[in-house]
């Protein structure tokens, strides 16, 4: 039969006709065979017992299984010591093993030894993530302790990875589908073939979204072969792999490694890429900006919120400081043949980058003018051209942030009759994004306009805005089909489902003055009973717009999760499932005939959204907690539907007429405690990043906010209203409070349309006396989040008189524990 070991050698080879079973043929001598003798092995026989030596053997030798590229490629002997072999730390050069420290067929020998060898591989990728690069330490001791993002060193815990946030041990993970790709978790880059794969992740997952489309590809991969020198272009490069690493392991359909893992791929590029930018964060330049921006994108999905702050931060003033607002000459075309001009290329891609830094500060800001660092009226450049043209240099007028506008300085002569032509989804979508802004600012300011019944209201005009908005849209913009397909093929599915929601979304900002019990409105609004019909109206249209968003990403989602690639599509999820779970259980009238119809469409949808944030879990850890929240929304739902029997309940109850204004006016019930500025937009995220930030009320600290005021030294909401261009630039419908406005030269207004707001399909009845579903509590809907991401709004909370040492000793924090 032959001893164990040379079974298990015998069976390792991969085509024993080929090589020859008789390389490893035992021939079963007592007390060890001799090809376990010539080794060095223990011979193991059958019965499993380990035979004894009778002959006196020679010092015994240290067995190297593997020897590490470098000793293997000089022919030189290697000791296999890991992470860095004796001759590699000598020389100091990279160390790098194809495999674990024992083949497998050693493995093999008995399921304890491979259970160890699992492990084994596990407690070395901590060490390489531990240890780092060794000729870096020995070069640089500062790189023998990572830094975080303030620059202090951070404590080491053995057994973690030190990443971006708190990271799992590395020894958790599953090593079944992890060995393989245990280079993304490796601190120095890869070489060669894995480099481009994670670098064509990233053009093909990230760069497409939002605004990130600043990397001009053909430029970045010519010089990708030629080699990076600068350690701003290596910083780029680390922060293009780290993002890209992340899909790579998503994407592997024959070896799907556990979630934990794929949150762990490139960190290790990313720390790498921010101690480039923070060492000497001094220094400012284009490539810099660059990856300020992509480490932002990067904490955030990572839910690291306050370090993305930070970033925001740093983001916007290197943009104030390259001047990238305004155009780098009148010559926009590059016609004049100046060599030291800046070419198309980089025109371009610092224009994008500027409307790169005006989402990150919106979005950052929350909309809220005092807390963004922008001004649209500052940004004197056209929006980005289309992807084509960017990628073949062509030079292109496209129209500003205003409809039907160009650049003021711009000879008719170089102007196209339609330079919205040229435009791609990124322009779009910073208008879209530029609306958002609008209509937080109005909803902060409900009580200081008029009613938005009326037609002339600004109300009426958002309303018109987003319908305009969404007529001017190309075909290649629109969702359908068509264009679902067409984009899947360019690797830009994922911007057309983002930008869509986004509209849709913004739908749901500005209906929820209709809903203030949900939203939980400063000044919630007070609809007299001759207008219940726009209240109904606009309540319809909230939760329609809300199973669009569910409906986009269902169809998104059958073609895969790293379609689902943008970090706050999770919070359109769970703000959409809030709104439609809201409409059916407290404002859907029992009586309606189709009342058992959408309680089962309502449910359905929230369900697909359940199942497309369990999708998203895996990039982003905020997901899973969201879907576990929607998860024990639908469980009350569905218990109150089985016990009760709802709806045979709600058909044969009668019920009793009561008066359309017995509504309760919810303003005194409501105080407001801070001005409307400051008041929080719908769906924030302070409670992400300020520990405990969510257990505070405005009520709690009615009295510290009353005197507290930045505006003593701020222009007021209207001076804010008159030299703020958001609505100038945008364009897109005319204000009916041209007084207060400053009109700029290329402004063309547009007509005001009434509000659309289709009738509900069904006869007037009263407001329901009891709601379809009790046992889903309005608290449960409002408890979880808000729309302030990082816990700004919350910079105006009282702060105890303990003297100025302890103020500044008061820290952000990054965790969610609050969730």
């Amino acid at each position: 039969m032959g001893c164990r070991v040379c079974r298990a050698r015998k069976l390792q080879l991969p085509n024993p006709c080929l090589f020859g079973a008789s390389q490893v043929k035992c021939d079963g001598r007592p007390n060890g065979c001799r090809n376990c003798e010539r080794l060095q092995l223990d011979c193991v026989g059958d019965n499993g017992l380990t035979a004894s030596r009778n002959s006196p053997m020679a010092l015994r030798k240290i067995r190297t299984y593997r020897s590490c590229k470098s000793c293997r490629l000089s022919k030189t002997k290697c000791n296999g010591d890991r992470p860095k072999c004796s001759r590699c730390t000598a020389k100091k050069t990279e160390c790098v093993y194809d495999g674990g420290s024992a083949p497998r067929w050693a493995r093999n020998m008995d399921p304890g030894a491979r259970i160890e060898g699992s492990r084994s591989k596990s407690r070395e990728l901590a060490a390489l993530a531990l240890l780092a690069d060794g000729s870096d330490e020995a070069e640089n001791p500062q790189l023998a302790t990572p830094l975080t993002s303030n620059g202090s060193a951070e404590p080491q815990i053995p057994g973690e990875v030190p990443g971006l946030g708190s990271l799992q041990s590395v020894a958790s993970i599953e090593p079944s589908g992890s060995d393989i790709l245990s280079w993304l978790v490796s601190p120095s880059l890869p070489t060669g073939r894995n480099l481009r794969r994670v670098v064509e992740q990233y053009f093909a997952n990230v760069h497409p979204i939002r605004c990130f489309a600043f990397v001009h590809k053909p430029s970045f991969m010519r010089q990708l072969d030629k080699g990076f020198t600068s350690d701003d272009e290596s910083a780029l490069l680390h922060i293009i792999c780290a993002h890209g690493a992340k899909f790579y392991v998503l994407n592997q359909h024959d070896h799907p490694p556990a979630s934990d893992f794929i949150r762990l791929a490139g960190n290790q590029w990313a720390k790498r890429a921010e101690f480039l930018v923070l060492t000497n964060f001094g220094k400012i330049s284009v490539q810099r900006l660059m990856v300020a921006i992509l480490l932002h994108d990067f904490h955030f999905r990572q839910g690291e919120y306050s370090n993305a702050l930070m970033l925001s931060g740093l983001a916007v003033r290197m943009a104030h400081a390259l001047k990238i607002n305004v155009e780098a000459s009148p010559d926009v075309l590059c016609g004049d043949s100046n060599e030291s001009a800046p070419s198309v290329v980089t025109r371009e891609s610092r224009r994008r980058l500027m409307w790169a830094c005006y989402v990150l500060d919106a979005w950052a800001g929350s909309g809220i003018d005092q807390l963004t660092l922008l001004r649209e009226n500052d940004i004197k450049i056209q929006l980005p051209t289309n992807e084509r043209n960017f990628g073949l240099r062509i030079a292109s007028v496209t129209e500003t942030l205003g409809v039907g506008h160009v650049l003021q300085f711009l000879p008719p002569s170089v102007v196209p009759r339609k330079p919205s032509a040229n435009m791609g989804i990124m322009a779009y979508y910073i208008r879209v994004v530029a609306l958002w802004k609008r209509i937080v600012r109005y909803v902060n300011q409900l009580d200081s306009n008029l009613p938005p019944w009326l037609p002339d209201s600004p109300f009426a005009a958002l309303d018109a805005d987003l319908r305009l908005w969404q007529r001017e849209l190309p075909e290649f913009v629109e969702y359908s089909m068509e264009t679902i397909y067409a984009r899947l093929d360019s690797n830009q599915l994922g911007a057309l489902v983002l930008i869509h929601c986004t509209y849709h979304h913004n739908y749901l900002e500005l209906y929820k003055i209709s809903m203030p019990d949900l939203f939980k409105l400063p000044k919630p609004l007070s609809v007299p009973p001759e207008h219940h019909d726009f209240l109904q109206s606009a309540q319809a249209n909230c939760y329609h717009h809300a199973q669009q968003i569910a409906d986009i990403l269902a169809e998104a989602a059958d073609h895969g999760a790293h379609l689902l690639s943008d970090s706050l599509l999770p919070y359109f999820v769970y703000d959409s499932s809030r709104v439609m779970l809201y409409y059916v259980a407290r404002l859907l009238d029992p009586n309606r005939p189709d009342a058992q119809s959408k309680m089962g469409d309502a449910i359905n949808a929230v369900e697909s959204n359940r199942r497309v944030l369990k999708m998203m879990s895996a990039l982003f850890p905020i997901a899973q907690s969201l879907s576990n929240t929607i998860d024990r929304w639908l469980s009350k739902i569905r218990q109150s539907t089985s016990q009760n029997d709802l709806v045979s309940r709600m058909l044969s109850e009668v019920r009793s007429e009561t008066h359309e204004g017995e509504k309760p006016n919810h303003t005194s019930a409501s105080p407001v405690h801070a001005t409307p500025e400051f008041s929080l937009p719908s769906i924030s995220l302070h409670s992400l990043a300020r520990t405990g930030i969510a257990t505070r009320r405005a009520a709690d600290r009615a009295s510290g906010v009353r005197g507290l005021s930045w505006s003593a030294e701020s222009p007021g909401a209207a001076a804010w209203d008159r030299n703020n261009a958001a609505q100038q630039l945008v364009g897109l419908s005319q204000d009916v409070l041209t007084s207060s406005r400053s009109g700029l030269q290329h402004e063309q207004p547009v007509p005001t349309a009434l509000p659309q707001l289709s009738p509900p399909a069904y006869p007037k009845r009263n407001a329901p006396t009891q709601p379809m579903c009790e046992a889903l509590d309005l608290d449960d809907l409002q408890n979880f989040l808000s729309w302030d991401m990082y816990g700004i709004m919350d910079m105006g909370d009282p702060l105890p008189d303990d003297g100025p040492e302890d103020m500044t000793m008061r820290s952000w924090s990054g965790s969610s524990d609050a969730i």
